[in-house]
């Protein structure tokens, strides 16, 4: 697994992690592991491609977290503290067996492993991420946490009632465009936009390269991007497309504001976007997620400006006593050191 890596300023390393805190945030793009010591400051961060997450091989999943722990802090194991963050681990049961697998391999003294969503909700102003975060990447997922109550969903696509990530987009943006092409649909300025992309001249071209095998289907999630910029530029079926994305979005932080019986009494429900999709900055798309809300009565709407591994870098500070570094100290020093790398 390669890996860049900032080294720690003393250049030594170390028989263990102790005096230090690890957080781990596994997306399914790229891995990033930070090592702090007790008092919030960043001795080592270290990066790499993601993880396949799930109940499969899950030593193969944990050696190269364990490897990249040591490029960032000089040691492996021994953490007084530790969170990974994972992408794909939705459930209990995957929790309790990459606990169970990190344990055995003396990761952490303490030690919490959890859907990446919970690191992104943790990086909330407050009182320790009270509050809902939905996430929309290459798939989409959201997470509640109202003191000890948690609401989370099973986040495996389509068999689970989801919809919304940049895999379902792009493959909708192209099904608008074939629709286009032959005549069953309104004409968009997909049909034309779709296949520049991919170099090609017609919707069905990209369809038949699928086909074909020239072409793998893994790369329309790139169309979630062509969608949002097409939506932008006016276009109205690719407007409504996102406009469904966003209503997705609004129906989770609905859905999960009932769940955690968050009644008017406690305030506005803090709500974060992160993922790829939210995070891009398309207006259109956060204009119709905002607009339920426009009043600030029932909800504040905030796109995530700290990346999720400082979440679980202070959830991993949670498990200590005493309180957790300032999330925006932390997130200045892993991008400075992410910079010198």
């Amino acid at each position: 697994m390669s890996s860049s890596a900032v080294p720690r300023a003393d250049g030594r390393g170390r028989a263990d992690g102790t005096g230090f805190v690890l957080g781990v945030d596994v997306g399914n793009s790229k891995t990033l592991v930070v090592a702090a010591d007790r008092d919030g400051r960043v001795v080592g961060v270290a990066s790499g491609p993601g993880v396949a997450s799930g109940l499969g091989d899950l030593d193969a999943m944990l050696d190269p977290l364990l490897d990249l722990a040591e490029r960032a802090s000089g040691a492996r194991s021994g953490f007084d503290a530790a969170c990974l963050a994972i992408a794909g681990i939705d459930l209990p049961a995957q929790e309790e067996a990459m606990s169970q697998r990190a344990a055995d391999a003396g990761l952490a003294d303490r030690l919490s492993v959890l859907n990446d969503t919970f690191a992104l909700l943790r990086t909330v102003p407050g009182d320790r991420g009270d509050g809902v975060a939905v996430v929309a990447g290459a798939g989409i997922n959201c997470v509640g946490v109202r003191g000890d109550v948690h609401v989370r969903y099973h986040a495996m696509g389509v068999v689970s009632g989801d919809w919304g990530g940049g895999g379902d987009l792009g493959r909708q943006a192209l099904a608008l465009a074939c629709r286009a092409e032959d005549g069953r649909g309104a004409q968009t300025l997909l049909a034309q936009r779709v296949p520049q992309h991919f170099g090609l001249d017609r919707p069905l071209q990209v369809t038949e390269e699928i086909m074909f095998g020239r072409l793998s289907e893994h790369r329309l999630v790139e169309l979630a991007r062509v969608a949002l910029e097409t939506a932008a530029a006016g276009d109205a079926v690719a407007q409504t497309l996102i406009g469904r994305v966003a209503a997705e979005v609004v129906t989770f932080i609905e859905t999960t504001r009932r769940r955690l019986d968050w009644h008017d009494g406690l305030g506005p429900l803090p709500v974060l976007l992160g993922g790829g999709l939210l995070q891009s900055g398309n207006e259109f798309l956060l204009e119709s997620i905002r607009e339920p809300y426009a009043d600030g009565d029932r909800a504040t709407i905030s796109v995530a400006t700290v990346p999720p591994v400082i979440g679980s870098l202070l959830l991993a500070y949670d498990l200590l006593d005493g309180d957790a570094p300032d999330a925006a100290r932390l997130a200045a020093q892993v991008a400075g050191a992410l910079a010198a790398s």
